[in-house]
């Protein structure tokens, strides 16, 4: 964990160098502060004159602005870096996850994502400001006290010394042992309460129809209960080490004290120094005060750290050739598949010895069962997933060495289940196409008979776009397609969950609109499928059959069952 994190502040080692000198120049200020502050009130007990004293005065308001100063620069050099080192490590995280299969998606909870970009990134902002910078300064003060008390007597460095140990090593391996065990506690606590919230909210209607709101919120009372009892054992590790880290400094103080006055009745350090020396050495502690919070933050950091690498290095991207073909903007591919098989865990196949093609301009129907490998087809055919057998090819080229970002911006796609996100709904348009001028956004409302929301931009549709209807949802999916200026489209099970007179509606916009596209249009009802060009037939993952309409029907198979069905499903 520490060398991963170590290599982004070796990113920033000047600005890393400058906030630890100014970390540290802050304490010399405060010890400066202490210990002119003591010299002046036992050098004016003597009563000099008051020219002796202008230049100790002056040190003391030298130390007390420039402490001031050097804090605000050291906190605004220290906050700048941690910024700069969690931008760091979310991009790269991003930039990882970005390449990342399909696959390794659907094996992923979006509250465990959530806590990985959220709260374990925001939990090692920590490391630097709590955990590396406390350490490097406590260590550079303790050694520059103890030699600085050498120059008046190397007992007084000695006695010191033990006091800086006691409290640099003794104290925070106690707050270590205190708190083991706490911080993968809390790491699961807080996870768990994210994943907990995301799929709660997630499924709110469902929950609320089904009566299960006083179950749900007795359920993250009692995480919550769980997440309170290890913070507030941690904050009870605090206090107690604060209170030790406060009584070494005053014992180091008053051991300090009592051995130096007989080196001042001997003569051997001046009395008017007695002061300076105490107040300098218990000044000095405020080094070691952030240490053992620092230990009690470690554990945290720990496991924050471990999740978030092994997220980052759970999948090994596939490697990419050195060069990659650009379709150009606006092609409408000729898509192939060619003896295509996959399995998502690699024992039994999902889809097995697939063949068919999607010529340009074409209207392309793929029906059959739930299950049968439908929508698998299209996560292949959009380059999530990579065939275990067989090619899949655009324009006669293998997908695989394809820009993929380009390849991916030819298609227009409408899932199933369309995700409207909590924003205006310009914003959520916006997705499609950012250049798309006002005019544009509501053109292509009114295209797919939402004309209604035309001059409600700016409205939310609340979380998961609650507010409209699933034909809403749709016909605002299908406004998307349109705004993307592709001409292939991809429709997915787009009219499931609908009653017949909206999913009547969606086809009817959809054939609108469709003009000279390519059409793939996955779905298991068999509504207006005389309009398609070829129908391709799944069953258990293999093609069962190919035709038209009219020919499927006279073959009296599996698609001409399929269609009886549902008609007899529509009568009754």
């Amino acid at each position: 964990m520490t060398n991963k994190l170590i290599t982004y502040i070796n990113r920033y080692k000047l600005q890393f160098t400058g906030a630890l000198l100014l970390a540290a120049g802050t304490i010399l200020a405060g010890m400066g502060l202490m210990s002119t502050s003591g010299y002046l009130i036992s050098r004016a007990a003597e009563r000099p004159l008051i020219v002796d004293l202008f230049m100790v005065t002056a040190a003391v308001r030298f130390f007390g602005i420039s402490r001031a100063v050097v804090r605000y620069f050291e906190r605004v050099v220290s906050h700048d870096l941690t910024f700069k080192i969690l931008l760091s490590m979310r991009s790269q995280l991003y930039r990882q996850i970005d390449a990342f299969s399909q696959k390794w998606f659907m094996n992923q909870r979006p509250g465990e994502l959530l806590s990985g970009v959220t709260s374990d990134i925001e939990t090692l902002q920590n490391v630097y400001l709590r955990i590396i910078s406390p350490l490097i300064v406590a260590v550079t003060i303790s050694l520059s006290t103890v030699l600085a008390l050498t120059y008046f007597d190397v007992r007084l460095a000695i006695y010191v010394l033990f006091f800086f140990l006691a409290n640099g090593l003794a104290v925070p391996y106690l707050a270590l042992q205190l708190a083991r065990g706490r911080g993968k506690k809390d790491a699961e606590n807080r996870t768990n309460l994210k994943v907990f919230l995301v799929d709660q909210l997630q499924g709110l209607q469902d929950l609320i129809w089904m009566g299960q709101k006083r179950n749900t919120r007795k359920k993250f009372d009692e995480m919550q209960r769980n997440l309170d009892g290890v913070q507030k054992k941690n904050a009870g590790t605090s206090g107690l080490v604060e209170g030790l880290t406060s009584l070494a400094s005053n014992l180091a103080m008053y051991t300090t004290l009592v051995l130096s006055i007989p080196l001042v009745i001997s003569g051997e350090i001046k009395g008017v120094l007695l002061a300076a020396i105490t107040l300098g050495v218990l000044s000095s502690f405020e080094a070691l005060q952030g240490l053992a919070n620092a230990f009690i933050q470690y554990e945290n950091s720990q496991e924050a750290a471990k999740r978030l690498f092994s997220i980052a290095g759970s999948e090994k991207n596939q490697p990419r050739p050195a060069e990659l073909i650009t379709l150009a903007t606006g092609a409408i591919p000729d898509i192939f598949f060619q003896n295509v098989s996959f399995s998502y865990d690699g024992n039994r196949d999902v889809l097995e010895d697939i063949t068919f093609s999607l010529p340009a301009g074409s209207k392309t129907a793929i029906v059959g069962p739930t299950g049968c490998g439908k929508s698998t087809l299209i996560h292949l055919l959009l380059g999530f997933w990579s065939p275990d057998q067989g090619k899949i090819t655009a324009n006669s080229h293998d997908i695989k060495q394809l820009d993929m970002e380009r390849y991916r911006s030819l298609f227009g796609v409408v899932s199933q289940d369309t995700y409207i996100f909590n924003r205006s709904l310009r914003e959520n348009l916006l997705l499609a196409n950012p250049s798309a001028s006002e005019p544009e956004l509501k053109e292509s409302l009114i295209s797919v008979s939402l004309k209604h929301l035309a001059s409600h931009l700016d409205m939310e549709p609340g979380t998961q776009g609650m507010r409209f209807s699933g034909g809403e949802r749709q016909l605002l999916a299908m406004a998307r397609a349109l705004l993307t200026n592709s001409n292939f489209w991809i429709f997915d099970e787009p009219t499931a969950h609908m009653d017949a007179n909206t999913e009547r509606k969606l086809l009817n916009n959809l054939w609108k609109n469709l003009r000279n596209r390519t059409l793939l249009l996955v779905t298991h009802r068999l509504i207006d499928m005389d309009k398609m060009d070829h129908i391709i037939v799944m069953q258990r993952g293999v093609v069962a059959e190919q035709g038209t309409h009219q020919g499927l029907l006279k073959k009296n198979q599996l698609y001409a069952k399929m269609h009886h069905q549902q008609n007899q499903v529509i009568r009754d």
